[in-house]
């Protein structure tokens, strides 16, 4: 049989096995993830939907696991299995290279690629070594497109836990302005406090917007003082 004779949920299956995989386009991709379509439409059409939906491939790398189960054609299962392909690829890239932070700019364009297509809130930690290594990286809390909340118990308890001397706070805003809001900088100022009280200091707290980020450390001088 021609692979231009197989039906649409064949299709790019059999071209996989054909050894024509680089050829498959990205919705051809998420369907092998799910593998049959939905209320006669195809596995591929609804990918191309979800891909339409989230803005392209980056969305849907950013999409968490309620946002998956309200799209079209996804129960529960499916959802599950597409955010956990999502979290081995994540886990994949953070321990493919483990960065060094020590500046605003090498924290801002290591996070500016992680937070690309969040739809809602999340707030996470990185937590570093004495030389700024990367010992790990953690989302603490997410929330709404409209903010999430985390206290400086929850923040240093898991930075202490894997062995911080420094700790690093970041979160991004939805409406894609990374400008602090009132709360933002009140969060900081405890964050900050309570870093200085444990011996853990806070290294920075960054928001991430569309396409720029916010620090505090370089927006309030933290190295001059």
């Amino acid at each position: 049989m021609r692979i231009a004779d197989l039906s649409p949920e064949q299709r790019p299956r059999e071209r996989l096995l054909a050894g024509h995989g680089e050829e498959l386009s990205e919705a051809d991709l998420l369907a092998l993830l799910w593998g049959s379509g939905q209320r006669g439409r195809s596995a591929v059409e609804l990918a191309q939907e979800i891909l339409s939906r989230s803005g392209g491939l980056s969305g849907v790398m950013g999409l968490g696991l309620q946002e998956w189960i309200g799209m079209p054609g996804l129960g529960p299962a499916r959802a599950c299995q597409l955010w956990a392909a999502q979290e081995l690829c994540r886990r994949c890239q953070r321990g493919a290279a483990k960065p060094r932070i020590t500046s605003p700019r090498n924290a801002g364009s290591y996070l500016m690629t992680r937070c690309q297509g969040w739809t809602e809130e999340r707030f996470g930690l990185l937590a570093l070594n004495a030389k700024g290594d990367l010992l790990a990286e953690r989302i603490l809390s997410q929330g709404t497109s409209t903010g999430t909340l985390i206290s400086p118990r929850e923040f240093f308890r898991e930075a202490l836990r894997y062995g911080a001397t420094s700790a690093l706070a970041f979160h991004n805003h939805p409406s894609g302005d990374p400008s602090p809001s009132r709360e933002d900088v009140q969060l900081t100022h405890r964050l900050r406090a309570a870093g200085e009280s444990l011996g853990v200091p806070l290294a920075d707290h960054v928001i991430l917007g569309r396409e720029s980020y916010h620090s505090f450390r370089a927006a309030e001088g933290w190295d001059r003082t």
